[in-house]
């Protein structure tokens, strides 16, 4: 019988918690196996964080891939005090090692790993007690696995030219047979997910305008969308890097009635060995979904939300600041394609389109100020505004402002401002040697 115990996690650290304590009186404590002694654990349901430093309960690995189903194990150790209960569950953590050899029957593997994770690789009596847990758990072994979507994974660094197979293999994830967590357990939404996947228009943003878009979404505020807000319809967008706090790697989206259904992706394979890198290719590929918002064009999107990194993007593709320019697609792409008798996808790499980013006016005054002209040039940080448009102005819409220079060209640039320059938007050379100078 499958338990319905809510599983609990560390605020602190992310680590997934063990039960422990006489039977109907539990308390949570860190996995042994963690080590982790510097803090208390704090619980929290493990559904609330976006990242969980889970480790597969069968060897140990940092890097667990599947969720499987099993026996409900429980450990009693007694002692003089008493006997204590320590709940392993029915829902285990497995890589992608262990979980292939426990497809393939070979448990005794599966502990020999174990063993020799856990230093008792010459200690007969230590895998003895790691295959009676091992056995207990896979008993009960039910048909079926789920994706693990929370694993901290290292980023992997993807091409413009990687999008086609990214974007197929994502596409084969959700029409596939294994289990995804919620909210992509509902057939008929991973269904409409890989349908707009199929029709997605693909964009790779490169590292001047990654380091752009990340540096816009820390400041945007709450936004409105305008419906032309995303460059298409439907679309899968990659960014160079994983971005912010949340390290999101990439994401889609799809229109509804009111707006945009958004998925949020992470990176997933990297760090393991080359052999099992290439099953998790196959059998995954290299995103995995994890948070599904909604950006409405009627209600404002949060600040600081899961979807803030794609709509600042957007916002910044549509202004003047970018350029998206198609990618070379490699050969083996494009006769893979020819052989599925499918068009050739269109691959758009956004960069930031070439200006100044000095804005000194004619007079040299500083415009609005009342303080007449100003004595020295000064950087103006980036910032988002509402930029009127429209018949008598009436209309607004959120566009950022790139860092720029205000003052005379004649003068020195203020030693004390913080220059910040992405991309192509480049400083005059020898506004640099000006710059470099004063700050020595």
């Amino acid at each position: 019988m499958t338990s319905t115990r809510i599983e609990m996690a560390c605020r602190q650290c992310h680590s997934p918690l063990n039960t422990l304590g006489e039977a109907g009186h539990f308390r949570y404590i860190h996995p042994l196996a963690a080590g982790i002694r510097d803090h208390q654990p704090d619980p929290v349901p493990a559904s609330q964080l976006d990242t969980l430093a889970r480790q597969c309960d069968f060897c140990g690995d940092q890097y667990p891939l599947w969720t499987l189903v099993g026996g409900d194990v429980a450990a009693v150790a007694v002692g003089d005090s008493g006997g204590l209960w320590q709940n392993y569950g029915d829902r285990w953590a497995a890589c992608a090692t262990c979980e292939q050899l426990i497809a393939a029957g070979k448990a005794g593997a599966v502990v020999g790993r174990a063993a020799v994770a856990y230093g008792w690789r010459g200690n007969p009596d230590g895998r003895d007690r790691i295959a009676e847990l091992h056995n207990a758990f896979l008993r009960g072994l039910q048909p079926g696995r789920t994706l693990i979507t929370t694993t901290a994974w290292p980023a992997t660094p993807l091409r413009a030219q990687d999008l086609p197979k990214v974007r197929d293999r994502l596409a084969r994830l959700y029409r596939g047979s294994d289990i995804l967590p919620d909210p992509y357990t509902d057939t008929e939404l991973r269904h409409a997910v890989a349908e707009s996947l199929d029709r997605a228009k693909l964009y790779w943003i490169d590292p001047d305008f990654t380091d752009l878009a990340e540096h816009a979404t820390a400041q945007l505020p709450d936004t409105t969308l305008d419906t032309d807000a995303p460059p298409a319809g439907d679309g899968l967008l990659l960014w160079c890097r994983p971005v912010t706090a949340r390290q999101i790697a990439a994401a889609s989206w799809s229109a509804t009635d009111d707006g945009y259904q958004i998925i949020c992706y992470r990176h997933l394979g990297a760090g393991v060995d080359p052999n099992t890198l290439q099953r998790v290719r196959e059998q995954v590929g290299w995103l995995a979904p994890t948070t599904l918002a909604h950006a409405s064009t009627t209600e404002p999107l949060p600040h600081g939300g899961p979807a803030s990194a794609l709509v600042a993007t957007w916002l910044l593709i549509t202004q003047q600041i970018a350029v998206a320019v198609p990618a070379e697609l490699d050969r083996a792409t494009r006769k893979s394609y020819a052989r599925q008798h499918r068009s050739v996808p269109d691959v758009r790499i956004v960069r930031i389109k070439a200006r100044s980013t000095r804005r000194a006016d004619k007079t040299g005054a500083a415009t609005g100020t009342g303080r007449g002209p100003l004595q020295q040039r000064e950087w103006v940080g980036e910032h988002w505004k509402q930029q009127a448009f429209g018949p008598g102005r009436s209309q607004h819409k959120l566009i950022y402002i790139a860092p720029y220079l205000r003052g005379p060209d004649d003068k020195p640039i203020r030693a004390s401002t913080t220059v910040r320059v992405l991309g192509s938007a480049r400083v005059p050379r020898h506004t640099k040697r000006q710059s470099n100078s004063d700050s020595e």
